[in-house]
Formats: C-alpha cells, structure tokens, sequence
C-alpha cells in the first residue's frame, strides 16, 4: 500500500492509501480508524439459529444437537415456525448512502435443490418511532437467489445467498430483526412451487456481510 501522507499522530492525523483518488484510511490522534472512499473491508453480521427461540408445532424444527444447527422439517411451513435472529447493528458498519447487506445461510447440502427458505428482514432504529408488531406484514420477503458452491454427491457444507438487501436507513445500534421460515408449501406465493427437497434441511446458521469503515465508533452512539 503506497503511503500518501504520515504526520506527527500526536498532533495531527496519519493518512496512508491513495490520497489522490479519495481511498485512504485515517488514524485520528485520538486512535480512531476510518476508511474513505473505496478503502473499505467486509464484516459478518452473524446469528446461530441453535441459540435461537424455536416457535413450533412439533417435530417440525429441532435442534440438531450433532451437527450444530436446527432441522427444518418437511412439514416446516410460513408462517407457523419461525425461527427469530436479532442482530445489532456493529458501530464499525457503514451507515446511510450505499449500506447493504448480503445476507446468505450455512447448511448442510445433501441434494442438488436449493430449499424454500424464506428470509424475513425488518429494520429498527432506536430513538425513532416503530411498529410493535402482531404479524409477519413489516418485515420485507427475500427468498435465495444462488448457492457458492457446486454440488456433486454426498454432504456438502453449502452457503446459500438471498439477494443483496438496502440498509442505508439503519442508524448506528440500531436493530436487523431476522427471521427465517421453512416454507415447505409455498404459502407466500413467492416461490416456483412447493420445497423440491422432500426431507429434513439442516441450517447452521444465517449471516450478512455488510461493509465496515471504522474500527468503531468515535462514541457510543455516534460515529
């Protein structure tokens, strides 16, 4: 990385990247971080549907205590079982214009079909005025789009996204309620059919990549 500028941090602060074109980090004399323009890295916003509450009718969602994640029966259905992920937002996050998050889940492939899961996604800002919710009817719908990973035979450890979602109205500590249906039937209507996976669907756990510019906050709820 080619250095554009050091000064004192003691009285002034450290800039190294491009200066020129805008894509540099700053060091402030008071130790924070910041990046600007495309200097920029990727973080996981992460939640272990295992640790997660588990709203079911019976034998439909189980812990699978072996494999460290939940089994989504195939009588799993929207919008019955939900399994609920809260995540805060990180301080280190970008907030406002172009924050996105590529939200994706880990699980356990055993056939060549991608399941019916439905991805739920509500944001709340705090200080702010928001819905106490009774239903699913706030929450924005996203169902997966690709898997990363080829599959060929056996069990394959699989990462499977859901499209890129905005989240440039999220404000500093604010929340991303997730939640995550199995939804066997296609009852939301948003799928090509019913799930072409007859049996269990083992998932590890949901996460999104969002981008960080910041090692954190300058303070504790602003940036």
């Amino acid at each position: 990385m080619a250095i554009g500028e050091i000064t004192n941090p003691k009285y002034k602060s450290l800039k190294a990247g491009d200066i020129a074109a805008g894509n540099y980090f700053i060091v402030e004399p008071d130790g924070t971080f910041q990046c600007l323009g495309d200097g920029t890295a990727w973080d996981d916003l992460s939640g272990a549907l295992a640790g997660a509450r588990l709203d079911r009718a019976s034998g439909r969602l189980d812990i699978d205590w072996f494999n460290g994640g939940v089994n989504f029966n195939a009588n799993a259905r929207y919008p019955e079982e939900p399994v609920i992920i809260p995540v805060q937002a990180k301080h280190s996050m970008i907030i406002g214009s172009g924050a996105v998050a590529r939200f994706h889940f880990h699980w356990l492939q055993k056939q060549a079909a991608i399941p019916n899961m439905l991805l739920g996604v509500k944001l709340t800002n705090y200080g702010f005025p928001t819905t106490f919710e009774t239903d699913w009817s706030n929450y924005d719908f996203y169902i997966p789009s690709t898997n990363i990973y080829n599959y060929v035979s056996g069990c394959l450890a699989q990462i499977t996204r859901f499209p890129e979602i905005d989240i440039s109205n999220l404000t500093l500590s604010g929340s991303i309620d997730i939640v995550i249906f199995r939804d066997t039937t296609n009852v939301s209507g948003l799928f090509a059919g019913s799930d072409p996976i007859a049996g269990d669907v083992t998932i590890k756990y949901n996460d999104a990549h969002v981008k960080f510019d910041m090692i954190g906050s300058r303070g504790e709820i602003v940036k």
